[in-house]
């Protein structure tokens, strides 16, 4: 199993089920059930393809009795009680957000969202907290040479998030992080260049678009020096 699903997998407490949405090859359900997690298993993917990966990795492991298969979208199938948590893991923020409102029951009290975002995090993180999610802990790990995050976020009253922290996490959460330094330099470099671009054009409607980047990423470059000086963020 990669580490980011090792890392997933341990943030998951034992409860009343889980879904894993999109879960290709069930590597997840079944690290789950060797780790003796004792709710309901869900493993859905919206493709017939990938679940017949997953219902073969399911018999050679001998778990095809404990993990229940879903073709369908997101949590369409799935009764709104027999789920505490879901996992969204590798697909764009845009798609996970679109999952998430097709489920409005998951917004309830109990519910835990463990979510790997492959691009767009700041559209998720703004989903999040608007729709009364508060993000617990985002999480930076490298795998293959990529920087991944990894969100927690639970059914209470969210916390204020700034632009920059929408792209990049709460500073409180990420900055004791060993992929710090990489994560905000790789989002500085990608506001730069944006601005950089602006700049070429002659476009006048991109002017606000421009202050707003600007904004960012010196809000980001504030995040950089405060770590290293090791200041209080203020």
């Amino acid at each position: 199993m990669s580490k980011r699903l090792d890392v997933i997998a341990s943030l998951i407490k034992n409860g009343v089920g889980i879904v894993d949405v999109g879960t290709d090859h069930a590597y997840l359900p079944i690290e789950l059930c060797k780790k003796g997690y004792t709710g309901n298993i869900y493993a859905t993917d919206i493709n017939a393809d990938p679940l017949k990966k997953a219902e073969r990795n399911l018999l050679r492991h001998g778990f095809s009795d404990r993990v229940m298969l879903r073709l369908c979208d997101g949590f369409a199938e799935l009764a709104p009680d027999s789920i505490d948590t879901a996992v969204i893991a590798g697909m764009g923020g845009d798609t996970a957000v679109g999952i998430l409102d097709r489920a409005e029951w998951c917004m309830r009290e109990g519910m835990t969202l463990i979510l790997q975002p492959a691009t767009k995090a700041e559209i998720l993180r703004y989903w999040l907290t608007n729709n009364e999610f508060r993000i617990d802990r985002d999480i930076l790990l490298e795998e293959n040479g990529r920087l991944y995050q990894i969100i927690c976020a639970s059914y209470a009253p969210p916390i204020k998030y700034s632009d920059a922290e929408l792209y990049v996490g709460k500073y409180e959460q990420i900055k004791d992080s060993e992929y710090f330094d990489e994560h905000i330099k790789r989002h500085i470099r990608r506001f730069s260049e944006a601005i950089e671009g602006i700049d070429e054009s002659a476009r006048p409607e991109l002017k606000a678009w421009k202050k707003l980047l600007f904004a960012i990423n010196e809000e980001l470059r504030n995040m950089e020096s405060t770590k290293n000086d090791g200041r209080e963020h203020l």
